[in-house]
């Protein structure tokens, strides 16, 4: 089932990021109501910290705790890499209340088991819906959901789960030392190897490098067949576009394990 944020906790919790406006508001979504808490950072206007005891405690109640809801006070609209890190950790649905201290922006909410909607025209948002999420979000989605969307029928696999990786605003940057850490270099950490281009097959992957001043790889995408990727970039929504345009910029091909088991299987099968 799909993660909702109820109305009425969603408002709390806008009332909550306009109270605490410069510092960051927090607290946690518990079985269906915003419980407001003390944000502990050392830096609240930079950082939250919900003290681990409230949730000990909430637990041993027998209490729910459904989601961890923070604002970003002046932004930025996207989680940042510890926000993703201790979503990841946690495997709960984040909230980010997007507050200037007058009003509230649409909560920005992610994880596994929220519906970021059809794969095609979705408007971009790093980490949450980007090239890497839409490549996760299509092998989750499998071959007959993606048939159903639209996105392609040449799709072989069943749904298959990608393991979510917490990157900085600016990974593809390496004069971002601070911040720098390539993405698409940790593709094989996911279950992916490289391919020869003349190997391709619907489900394989490209690895791409824009930006005459980037020296990493910083775009993902799916070849969907017939002569059509499936990626998604800044400023833009996803979509399938032909290939040709688009060739020369790979510098990348992956399979995924799953499609050499499926491969693999279907060879054993006409044995």
């Amino acid at each position: 089932m799909s993660f909702v944020l109820p109305l009425a906790a969603r408002e709390a919790a806008q009332a909550h990021a306009l109270r605490d406006y410069p510092k960051e508001a927090c607290g946690l979504l518990v079985d269906g109501a915003y419980l407001p808490c003390i944000n502990y950072a050392t830096d609240p206007e930079r950082d939250f910290v919900i003290a681990a005891f409230i949730q000990k405690k909430l637990r041993e109640e027998g209490r729910e705790i459904q989601a961890v809801i923070h604002s970003h006070p002046d932004g930025p609209l996207f989680p940042s890499e510890s926000d993703m890190i201790g979503q990841i950790s946690m495997d709960l649905p984040w909230v980010i209340i997007p507050t200037n201290g007058e009003e509230c922006a649409d909560p920005i909410i992610w994880g596994d088991t929220v519906d970021q909607g059809p794969i095609l025209e979705r408007p971009f948002r790093h980490g949450v819906t980007d090239c890497y999420e839409l490549v996760r979000h299509t092998f989750a989605a499998g071959k007959d959901e993606l048939a159903r969307q639209g996105v392609t029928s040449e799709w072989m696999l069943e749904p298959v789960e990608l393991r979510p990786q917490a990157r900085a605003d600016g990974w593809w940057d390496a004069s971002v030392e601070a911040t720098h850490r390539s993405l698409y270099d940790d593709f094989r950490n996911v279950g992916f190897r490289e391919i020869k281009q003349s190997e391709v097959l619907p489900g394989d992957c490209f690895l791409m490098k824009l930006g005459h001043k980037f020296a990493t790889l910083n775009h993902g995408g799916i070849y969907v067949g017939s002569n059509l990727i499936l990626h998604h970039l800044p400023t833009r929504v996803s979509r399938r576009e032909p290939i040709g345009v688009w060739l020369r910029a790979v510098e990348k091909w992956l399979r995924h394990e799953s499609l050499d088991r499926y491969l693999e299987e279907q060879e054993r099968s006409h044995a």
